[in-house]
């Protein structure tokens, strides 16, 4: 938890210093000068938090049958296997989300909401066929 908020006491102090200095953003130099902030529309921004939001809930079902043993039933998750634990669930949720948000900050924006957007879908899917099999919705 000390780490966690130290990293976020960090990336809040950075740019306010940076702007009380009247330094330049940073550039991320990838063949060519890239700006570190990427524009995007409320649209976006609003899609990338419900996706966030039903990944953790989706989470939070997943984690609740990990923590109960998967009593009949089975994850259906490739890449987690029939039962996973509840770090790898913890696990594939982060690398999961950032997995999603890093490439809709890449690709080009008119991509952005269609990437978001199947991605919200999916998640939305998933809880829904998770509520079908009598797994309660929870929130963490």
């Amino acid at each position: 938890m000390a780490r966690t908020t130290a990293v976020l006491l960090a990336l809040a102090v950075v740019p306010a210093a940076a702007a009380a200095q009247r330094l330049a953003p940073p550039t991320l130099h990838v063949g060519a000068t890239i700006p570190v902030r990427v524009s995007w529309r409320a649209s976006d921004v609003a899609l990338a938090g419900a996706f966030v939001v039903a990944l953790v809930i989706d989470a939070a079902q997943t984690r609740g049958l990990a923590q109960r043993g998967w009593q009949s039933y089975s994850e259906t998750n490739p890449i987690l296997g029939p039962r996973p634990s509840v770090g790898q669930v913890n696990t594939y949720t982060a690398v999961a989300g950032l997995s999603v948000l890093g490439a809709a900050a890449v690709v080009p924006a008119r991509v952005r909401p269609w990437l978001l957007g199947a991605a919200l879908a999916v998640e939305t899917f998933t809880i829904a066929g998770n509520l079908r099999q009598g797994i309660a919705l929870r929130f963490p």
